[in-house]
């Protein structure tokens, strides 16, 4: 095996901060994640319906929150897919010095487009069958030990996020799959399972180092950024919504969505480039090419 972290680490700080190009992609999506917010404060106009006598419109809101929330996932989904294998791409093109153009970019990852869309629905599929069948078993121990059952579960549900992250790197290098050497959906799953089993320790560190650094300084720059979507629920607190109290946790949120984006962006290349290195440098043998341009580009 030819890995060595600090190398990693290293040229994955050099190509995300030197191609500042490929934040753009990372930054559109977090845009899109952004606005989520608007639409799960529908609900929260319901109580306002009831105080007005207005519950005619309760069946309209709740129909148009529904509809609206699809909607939005469908198109999350789409957009996330096309702009993680882009990334993906401009990172490969990047390490071969190649000029970046987002559109040649968007228009290369059509190949693996839905490929990786496949890929991504499964993960999410059996993350949510999972996670759906944790919960189960942990209402039924609550419901049937009258909640002494909450204490054995706590130390079982801390479990959960070590399985999260676990699924995440096998989904990313799965993902690696598809795109650097073009397998099927299935052939990539089982390629990241085999990587994962045999690197065991160096995807361990990488994930590690990577979610843990990533995850520090988007926390310290976000929270600040997210007291105007928090502070808003107090103006409908009363019977008659506070408005200055909403102007200015509107104005402040539209301020922050722009540092926002780049802040997602540049957290977005750095995480993908990571995992394309630790990708090649597990999968090439040493002194052989990184990269073969005609498999990245077909």
């Amino acid at each position: 095996m030819n890995f060595e972290l600090g190398e990693v680490l290293t040229q994955t700080w050099q190509v995300s901060w030197k191609n500042k190009r490929l934040w753009w992609l990372g930054g559109v999506l977090s845009i899109f994640v952004i606005a989520i917010f608007p639409v799960a404060f529908l609900p929260m106009l319901f109580p306002l319906l009831a105080e007005n006598r207005r519950m005619d419109l309760f069946p309209l809101l709740f129909i148009g929150f529904v509809v609206l929330s699809i909607i939005f996932f469908i198109i999350l989904y789409f957009v996330s897919a096309l702009s993680q294998t882009a990334i993906t791409l401009g990172i490969l093109r990047a390490e071969e010095k190649q000029e970046l153009s987002l559109r040649d970019l968007l228009q290369s990852s059509l190949p693996f487009f839905w490929r990786v869309a496949g890929l991504m629905f499964l993960y999410a599929a059996v993350v949510t069958a999972i996670m759906l069948m944790m919960q189960a078993i942990m209402f039924v121990l609550i419901i049937g030990t009258l909640g002494l059952g909450a204490m054995c579960i706590t130390p079982l549900s801390l479990l959960m996020y070590p399985f999260m992250f676990a699924a995440v790197v096998w989904m990313e290098l799965a993902m690696n799959s598809i795109i650097i050497d073009g397998m099927t959906v299935k052939d990539s799953i089982r390629s990241g399972w085999q990587l994962i089993r045999k690197n065991l320790l160096a995807i361990v560190l990488v994930m590690v180092v990577v979610y843990f650094g990533v995850g520090m300084v988007s926390m310290i720059i976000v929270l600040p950024m997210m007291t105007p979507f928090f502070v808003a629920p107090l103006a409908l607190l009363e019977g008659e919504p506070n408005w200055t109290i909403l102007s200015l946790s509107l104005l402040c949120s539209l301020a922050f969505v722009p540092p926002y984006a780049v802040l997602t962006g540049w957290a977005m290349t750095f995480t993908k480039s990571a995992w394309v290195y630790t990708y090649l440098r597990l999968t090439r043998s040493p002194g052989a090419p990184q990269l073969v341009l005609q498999e990245v580009s077909a």
